[in-house]
């Protein structure tokens, strides 16, 4: 059975993660989050890692996160690394790509004329970039729309 990494900032990006229950729950997984009061709510069954934050555009703890990446992909081997962003998913992306981890990054469904900071910034690692509007998914290489999620 695959195993998962669910990496997801609090807030929207985290319930969007969580409502794609009916694709992650019959798996072996984990989450990655930012120790919240709404993160604590919605992951209080689950086998949860927090991170540091703030992270936007904060040095301090991106190189805290990328360590914690390390440590946490390297201890629980996961199949895949599934991320809904935002500033979270750039050190486990870029970290499971030093460990040959597939991964996938959907973008939110507010971005549809250009893809976030952290969407840009995984681009060069990600293995799937999955973008929720097709103008964008025609602005980039990349990127692919195969729907929308909420």
């Amino acid at each position: 059975m695959a195993k998962l990494a669910l990496v997801a900032s609090s807030g929207g990006h985290l319930f969007q993660l969580s409502s794609l229950k009916n694709f992650w729950d019959d798996k072996d997984h984990f989450w990655v989050s930012f120790k919240t009061e709404d993160a604590k709510y919605l992951l209080k069954d689950e086998n949860v890692y927090w991170a540091f934050f703030p992270t936007n555009r904060n040095i301090k703890n991106l190189i805290k996160n990328l360590f914690l990446a390390f440590k946490i992909l390297k201890k629980e081997k996961p199949d895949a690394i599934i991320s809904t962003g935002a500033g979270i998913a750039v050190p486990f992306i870029i970290i499971g790509k030093l460990f040959m981890i597939k991964t996938l990054y959907l973008e939110s469904i507010t971005r549809s004329d250009e893809l976030s900071l952290s969407g840009r910034l995984v681009y060069p690692f990600v293995d799937k970039l999955l973008v929720q509007w097709p103008e964008l998914a025609d602005k980039y290489k990349k990127p692919e729309f195969q729907g929308r999620i909420i």
